[in-house]
């Protein structure tokens, strides 16, 4: 499930947005994985992993994935930037996320946080152990810290 990145790019910043705009689509996306459109051909550049790194930005995923698992979706929106927490609420963030649980299974714990830099920001990617599948956590930190996307999706979706 995708909850609106910031971008500069319409058609990418149009296939995160349709999943806020529309919550019935985003609950029905979420078991597929992702609402991400497939990304063109040169978004791929410039995207540098950084597996294994526990720096400020693995340690803020971490925290707001605790707040996701805890259900405290107005501290997770207190993260947003300006312009996506004008596009998501935190109901549609619970929403989402009990979609997600009702397709993966509840949470069980997660894995270590792996970092990549790309045009749009910093993306971490956190792995999931849910009751009946793995998942993947994924948020994008734009340079002041703040959130400019998240994402519950099922592993090995690509960062764009």
């Amino acid at each position: 499930m995708a909850v609106l990145p910031r971008s500069g790019a319409s058609v990418r910043h149009s296939a995160h947005v349709a999943v806020a705009v529309v919550a019935a689509a985003a609950l029905c996306v979420v078991a597929e994985g992702s609402a991400e459109a497939a990304p063109p051909a040169t978004a791929r550049v410039g995207v540098v992993a950084v597996p294994g790194r526990d720096d400020s930005y693995g340690r803020s995923a971490l925290d707001t994935l605790a707040e996701v698992v805890r259900g405290d979706f107005d501290a997770v929106s207190a993260r947003f930037d300006t312009a996506l927490r004008q596009q998501a609420s935190p109901e549609v963030l619970r929403k989402s996320w009990e979609a997600y649980q009702a397709g993966f299974g509840r949470y069980l714990s997660h894995g270590e946080p792996r970092q990549a830099v790309t045009a749009a920001g910093t993306v971490v990617s956190v792995p999931l152990r849910m009751a009946k599948q793995p998942g993947e956590f994924r948020v994008t930190f734009n340079a002041d810290g703040r959130l400019t996307g998240l994402w519950f999706l099922r592993p090995g979706v690509p960062v764009s």
